[in-house]
């Protein structure tokens, strides 16, 4: 590895697992932090500002999907990427983290040179640009066997279905291989917002907040079809600040 050496926080409960990352990281020339529950490793995140987290899911107390949710709430770790490490190989785990703003899912048992691997490959893709002006302008999706580039200014919102993830224009909707949390560091983070977990929005593309019930909101899109977009309180909070509401 060149240049400042990154730091990756080790978030697991079983130390012969833990110690093994941990060493194998440092072999490869990483910083590394560890925590042995939830807590710990929100805690730890706040202090030391790594890199990355590999987050088990199966923690005591706060699990893994409760801290990646909080990590994704909160505007100063939404960007922060994310390895989930778990024993549960099942498809509807491995959506749920990544529904959730996980970057990667690794289930147990998993060797060393995977685990390593895929930890370069998603700090090679967190890179993000450090202008607004450099934020991308067109991203490639697929619709049919055709390949598109798609303006991220026709974008009216983002979302995730399964394990897949499509883009909304006015009149169409085109699957792409990023990730929602991929798609988040590369737009312009004053023009696209996280209202949900599975879901970006165009904030030039919103026509309505509405109140749902006592703790929810939904955002109407101005499109043909006003679409219904889901967001949480906290959220809504968040939307007003920027907003200026």
């Amino acid at each position: 590895m060149n240049g400042d050496k990154l730091k990756v926080l080790v978030v697991e409960d079983e130390p012969l697992i833990s110690e093994m990352i941990t060493k194998s990281l440092r072999l490869e020339g990483y910083l590394v932090e560890s925590a042995s529950t939830g807590e710990e490793g929100l805690k730890k995140i706040k202090e030391s500002n790594p890199d990355l987290v590999l987050l088990d899911v199966l923690l005591p107390k706060i699990d893994g999907w409760e801290v990646l949710t909080r990590l994704r709430d909160d505007p100063k770790s939404r960007d922060l990427p994310v390895i989930m490490l778990t024993a549960l190989a099942d498809e509807k785990s491995k959506v749920q983290g990544l529904r959730g703003g996980a970057d990667d899912y690794v289930t147990k048992p998993f060797s060393a040179l995977e685990l390593m691997a895929r930890v370069e490959a998603v700090l090679k893709r967190s890179e993000r640009p450090t202008h607004r002006e450099s934020a991308r302008p067109q991203i490639p999706a697929r619709k049919g066997d055709k390949i598109y580039l798609v303006s991220v200014d026709d974008i009216n919102f983002i979302n995730i279905q399964r394990e897949y993830t499509y883009l909304h224009t006015d009149n169409d909707r085109f699957l792409t291989n990023h990730t929602l949390a991929e798609l988040e560091r590369m737009l312009d983070p004053l023009k696209f917002f996280r209202a949900h977990r599975g879901y970006i929005v165009n904030l030039q593309k919103v026509k309505a907040i509405t109140r749902i019930g006592s703790s929810s909101y939904e955002l109407t899109m101005n499109d043909p079809g006003q679409s219904k977009i889901p967001m949480s309180r906290r959220q809504s909070s968040e939307l007003k600040k920027i907003l200026n509401m």
